[in-house]
């Protein structure tokens, strides 16, 4: 088996998808040749921070450099069966499709990880549904999906509703797990204060990660001198999160308002009681399962998050995390004093949360599911 992993696929920190399955191939044996070229520059998110005509302008002659040499290095590479394009492959799928245009016997897998319209439009609300701009980038995507013989999504309950927005086979969308990068995210010895039982949240503040319910769970703390809430980063609805934490006057809770590295976030977990997940109430909350959730478990922190049927198809409730409804503050203020009270739950559920990582989420997990269903696709296509 040789694959070849094609594109401008990001490789930077924050953005693990991408290393776990290079690494996992790499791990299990299978012949990867690499053929990518650099957009991106670092995080991805930021790639638009300049004002709008700047940002598109330079990214366009960017993107036409990249292709370029895309174009020559592919066509010296050894004959392969499966092309996987990486993550963010929405517009690389449509080279890898064209360089592959007569050999229709070639594999093409897209992770797509997240859907654009999805999130840019539905969840996020940036661009009005209906909207011109709307219309665009869903037909952008579903151009995309059509060139791809397989999408590699994070969630079956994600693929299905995929599948129904784009009126596309639902066997077409197949279940990859995010997992995490272990040389980077390895077990950790607890480092806690002593007297202080610290909850740890991190994130970007988009609507699916329900901050407000966390919020909540803060008053609800309020007279638990001995509970610390720490929420790391900033995004979209952090200034409202902030406004709306400063009005309460909450004493136990504490921002961290910047972006840092994932050997700080390491430090961080490392004196975390507990981790949280997410708890939003959008429809796309309950359809993904959050790297956060990867994070903890790959470092053995017990986990706190929100119930749906995208969690269940990794976590079990009581057995390897807690799992609270949505968007329930109250609920999440007991479940937090419920690991208080209980050390030797969170420790059980730390022990079960990681062994349940190792066995379905690290890189060779991973990996070894990808290859099952690039066998099981190209027989099909045969």
């Amino acid at each position: 088996m040789r694959i070849c992993f094609f594109g401008t696929y990001t490789i930077a920190e924050g953005y693990p998808i991408n290393r776990v399955l290079l690494k996992g191939l790499q791990r299990i044996g299978i012949e990867v040749d690499e053929c990518r070229e650099e957009l991106w520059e670092g995080f991805l998110h930021e790639a638009f921070s300049q004002r709008r005509w700047q940002g598109y302008g330079r990214l366009g002659w960017r993107l036409l450099g990249c292709y370029g040499r895309l174009i020559r290095r592919y066509q010296h590479l050894r004959e392969h069966q499966w092309v996987i394009v990486g993550y963010a492959g929405y517009l690389d799928v449509l080279l890898a499709r064209l360089l592959n245009w007569r050999r229709r016997q070639r594999y093409l897998v897209l992770v797509a990880f997240i859907s654009l319209y999805d999130t840019i439009v539905m969840d996020r609300g940036q661009l009005l549904a209906g909207s011109w701009k709307a219309k665009g980038v869903k037909w952008f995507e579903q151009l995309g999906f059509r060139c791809a013989d397989l999408i590699l999504v994070d969630t079956v309950e994600h693929g299905r509703y995929l599948a129904e927005l784009y009126g596309l086979p639902p066997e077409k969308f197949a279940r990859s797990f995010v997992g995490e990068d272990d040389d980077l995210f390895q077990l950790l010895p607890q480092a806690a204060t002593p007297g202080v039982f610290r909850v740890l949240f991190f994130g970007t503040y988009v609507p699916l990660h329900g901050v407000e319910a966390v919020l909540e769970a803060a008053q609800c703390l309020r007279g638990e001198s001995q509970v610390e809430l720490v929420l790391i980063g900033k995004g979209q609805l952090y200034p409202q999160t902030r406004r709306e934490a400063d009005r309460l006057q909450l004493p136990n809770l504490r921002f961290i308002d910047q972006w840092i590295s994932p050997a700080s976030l390491r430090e961080q977990v490392a004196q975390a009681d507990v981790c949280l997940g997410i708890f939003g109430q959008t429809a796309k909350a309950a359809r993904v399962i959050p790297l956060k959730v990867f994070d903890a478990l790959a470092l053995g922190r017990p986990v706190i998050t929100r119930d749906s049927p995208a969690i269940r198809e990794l976590l079990e409730h009581e057995k390897n995390a807690l799992l609270c409804p949505a968007g329930d503050g109250a609920a999440l203020a007991a479940a937090i004093l419920r690991l208080r009270d209980n050390p030797a739950l969170a420790r059980d559920l730390a022990a079960a949360g990681h062994a349940c990582f190792r066995q379905q989420a690290a890189p060779e997990a991973v990996a070894r599911s990808l290859v099952r269903l690039l066998e099981w696709g190209l027989e099909r296509k045969e």
